[in-house]
């Protein structure tokens, strides 16, 4: 009697087992069977929570559930950083990722989570860093920078928002390049083309070339040099710092994640889900209309640009001393 309720006992285990493992093979299956949550860690209206509309207003064609826009903004986006990082990785929490979430582990020590501490589903679009200056100052391309920052080391004067992508992607090519700049805090990319166009710095950075275009056009600003991958269409005679010989990668993004350790059933599943909308017309469209410009990147290769990011600016932040 005993070895028969011992038997029944393990059979009884091992339906449960089978039924178990049955039921999270069908759940993953159906995945997504509600709404998912998209958190912005920037306030409304900006650019992210844009980018984070209209991708939300597409997903659901494909996903077949409603994907809801939900800002938690404050410091900087670390505090929806920290709360899709820590939220349970079941595909129902997302958010719309920039370099700010994934930089300020980089700078500051007691960081609520890691650079990598999401899994990547893909990047909607990336903007284009540069350098730029009057055509009075004494160097008009990047050469003529350089050899004139040499033999003025810490003279030159660059204005950029401190301790962000612009700063940081300037501070890494300079090490590269061995130059010594000083730096000239700003709140923004119009206030760093300010200073430069009124004369008061020798160089404006700014983490994006639609805040010097008409400038450069007009002849008011000459653009020395762009930190993207490739030229941007909208400077094609400016060369990038890679084709200068300097390996420096930095364009600001903004993109799509999830907390890391979702099921590799639903990862693919989002992953599908986000190519499906970068070639949606409707999608395409909305964003052109909106002044976007797409440059996707999926799953791995834009985990491999967290990584880059991570790398360079860590390394920059550790030589600086900038590590709060």
């Amino acid at each position: 009697m005993k070895r028969l309720f011992l038997i029944l006992l393990v059979l009884a285990a091992a339906a449960g087992f089978v039924l178990a493992e049955g039921t999270s093979e069908e759940a993953a299956g159906e995945y997504p069977t509600k709404a998912i949550q998209l958190i912005v860690p920037w306030p409304a209206g900006g650019r992210t929570d844009i980018n984070a509309r209209m991708f939300a207003s597409v997903a659901p064609k494909y996903l077949g559930q409603p994907m809801v826009v939900v800002n938690k903004a404050g410091g900087a986006s670390v505090i929806g950083g920290e709360y899709v990082a820590k939220a349970e990785p079941d595909g129902y929490t997302l958010m719309a990722i920039t370099p700010g979430t994934n930089v300020f582990p980089v700078i500051f020590g007691q960081a609520p989570y890691d650079s990598l501490d999401f899994d990547a589903i893909g990047q909607i679009g990336s903007s284009t860093m540069a350098i730029a200056s009057r055509p009075d100052r004494p160097f008009g391309n990047v050469r003529e920078l350089i050899s004139y920052a040499r033999s003025h080391p810490g003279r030159v004067t660059y204005a950029c928002v401190a301790l962000k992508a612009p700063q940081l992607g300037f501070l890494w090519w300079a090490d590269k390049a061995g130059l010594e700049f000083k730096h000239v805090p700003v709140g923004n990319d119009a206030e760093a083309v300010e200073a430069a166009l009124g004369g008061h710095v020798d160089i404006a950075m700014t983490s994006s070339v639609a805040t010097i275009i008409s400038h450069v056009k007009g002849g008011n600003l000459n653009a020395l040099m762009v930190f993207s991958e490739k030229r941007d269409a909208n400077l094609p005679d400016t060369p990038t710092a890679v084709e200068l010989g300097y390996d420096v990668v930095a364009s600001p993004f903004t993109g799509i994640a999830g907390p890391k350790g979702m099921p590799p059933e639903v990862l693919s599943k989002l992953r599908s889900v986000f190519r499906q909308v970068m070639e949606d017309k409707d999608f395409i469209t909305v964003m052109t209309r909106v002044g976007e410009s797409l440059d996707p990147k999926f799953g791995d290769d834009f985990y491999a640009v967290w990584k880059n990011d991570k790398q360079g600016y860590g390394a920059i932040v550790e030589k600086m001393g900038l590590k709060q």
